[in-house]
């Protein structure tokens, strides 16, 4: 349930969020199976994708359950995977994408959503915290 490394006992799991630039409806098929391939190989030993998630109702965003080690940040995550999807997806499919995005090549907006999933609540958290000693 828990990974472990020399010095600490960790579970660190992250629900992110990307949308693309523009919010263009541009996640078809042809390009998610081309960003899941970037995904999983924009992995290291610090981080793993869990789950990866398009919406085709509305194909502008992409859904990730990331498992990371404590010495990672969130952003690092967020760029590294940002970065080598646009890369890939634009090596692969350049006459798809130029149809989006014409002057530069882009992807994700700037931003993104991320949020931390725990097993236990805020509320029983905060009990504990509240209660030691």
């Amino acid at each position: 349930m828990y990974d472990t490394n020399r010095h600490a006992k960790y579970r660190l799991r992250y629900h992110i969020i990307f949308v693309t630039k523009y919010r263009h409806n541009c996640l078809f098929k042809s390009i998610q199976l081309v960003i899941g391939e970037a995904f999983l190989k924009a992995q290291t030993k610090d981080f793993s994708i869990e789950l990866c998630e398009f919406d085709d109702t509305k194909p502008n965003h992409v859904h990730l359950l990331i498992s990371a080690t404590p010495n990672v940040s969130p952003s690092y995550i967020v760029s590294r995977l940002k970065q080598y999807s646009t890369y890939k997806v634009w090596l692969a499919l350049p006459d798809i994408m130029s149809k989006f995005y014409w002057k530069k090549h882009y992807l994700w907006t700037r931003g993104y959503f991320v949020c931390s999933v725990g097993e236990a609540s805020e509320d029983t958290i905060r009990h504990y915290i509240e209660n030691q000693g």
